[in-house]
């Protein structure tokens, strides 16, 4: 895709775009450093022009005194160093700010903002950040703290974040390296749990689609806070040291225990607090690495078993994984990975475990392979 329009940008801006449109967006951006200039003017102008005020008070005129003023100073930016290419990203620009004042001026603030029922005053937008199973993303927050978002998670927070508070909601995995303010915790909301800090680093896991919510704190203090099942029940709150992963089970409430038992020797203390009927699990001195080095260039990986692996790796190569044998799912995996592709990855795997594979259209398949299963029994197995 060479060209971009400026719908199609907007439609960006405003999360109306399929993942596929995403991903062909992400492809024009990366393909030259003009197209990513022309993208951060277009959402710094989309961001900061649009008045947050009631749309029956919007003065049309007003607002555009406002773009051309972000745009005056844009140009003394000298974003771009061609001249031609910079005379043609402020006329882009200008085209877009003009469709933006005539989106507000005719009432179509509503695919900007989210409008209260009950007034006409509007709400906060709201930023969103997906990261698309295959790749990966790293922003940084307006208070300067860092969230890295891995494959098919999305992060989302207020415009004004940092303002009066610092909230933000996920749905997948999350990795923050919190900017200390004593006044304003740094709060991550999940759809089970709650977790807040005041500048920590730590990591959350809370895929919609499993059955648990993990939480593994690196540095500082966090805590975290489960709402009841029912409206009887008291919240429940547990602050976490470092080196401590805390585990939810969504479905009942109980904590399951962790896959990978270590060693007589190695035992790790586990704490249960009750919560109702349910129970969370706190498993103490674990290898922070084994939770957070997903980020990373060097993604180690120690005793999971082949069927979480699947899982992983189909969201990290963005390919469908299926186990066909039942006997794979008692085998592990152990060894850090650095940056292979896929088809690198499942020749380690048939190598180290009786695994053999095939590879279709967007899916791989996994089976056991009954000569080598009998020089494996010992190796990965429970």
């Amino acid at each position: 895709m060479n060209n971009i329009s400026d719908d199609f940008i907007l439609r960006f801006l405003n999360g109306k775009l399929s993942t596929s449109e995403i991903r062909a967006f992400e492809l024009w951006i990366n393909s030259s450093e003009e197209n990513l200039e022309i993208f951060k003017e277009y959402r710094r102008i989309w961001l900061g022009t649009a008045p947050e005020i009631p749309s029956d008070n919007f003065n049309a005129g007003t607002a555009w005194e406002n773009v051309q003023e972000q745009l005056t100073n844009s140009r003394s930016l000298n974003l771009l160093s061609d001249k031609q290419s910079s005379r043609r990203l402020y006329k882009r620009i200008l085209q877009v700010a003009a469709m933006l004042i005539l989106f507000l001026s005719v009432g179509a603030a509503g695919s900007w903002f989210f409008l209260s029922r009950k007034s006409i005053q509007l709400d906060e937008r709201y930023c969103e950040i997906i990261a698309p199973p295959g790749s990966k993303s790293l922003i940084t927050l307006p208070d300067g703290s860092k969230a890295w978002i891995n494959a098919g998670s999305k992060l989302t927070y207020r415009s004004d974040f940092n303002r009066k508070d610092r909230v933000v909601t996920l749905a997948g995995e999350g990795y923050f390296s919190v900017t200390s303010d004593k006044s304003k915790p740094f709060l991550v909301q999940t759809a089970h749990l709650k977790v807040k800090a005041f500048g920590t680093i730590f990591n959350v896991k809370a895929y919609p689609e499993e059955k648990t919510v993990e939480t593994t704190l690196v540095e500082g203090v966090v805590e975290i806070e489960a709402a009841g099942r029912t409206r009887s029940d008291k919240p429940y709150t547990y602050i976490l040291k470092p080196k401590e992963n805390l585990i939810y089970n969504i479905d009942s409430g109980i904590a399951e225990q962790k896959s990978t038992k270590p060693a007589p020797a190695e035992q790790v203390p586990v704490s249960k607090a009750k919560i109702s009927d349910k129970e969370i699990q706190v498993i103490s001195n674990v290898k922070p690495e084994l939770y957070t080095s997903w980020k990373d260039e060097n993604w180690v990986i120690e005793g999971m078993p082949l069927d979480k692996l699947a899982v992983l790796m189909g969201r990290r190569f963005n390919s469908r994984i299926e186990i066909r044998d039942d006997a794979l799912k008692l085998y592990k995996f152990t060894g850090t990975i650095q940056n292979e592709t896929l088809e690198q990855m499942l020749v380690i795997l048939s190598l180290t475990t009786p695994l053999e594979y095939s590879i279709g259209k967007g899916s791989v398949s996994w089976m056991i392979n009954k000569n080598l299963e009998k020089n494996y029994s010992r190796i990965l197995k429970r």
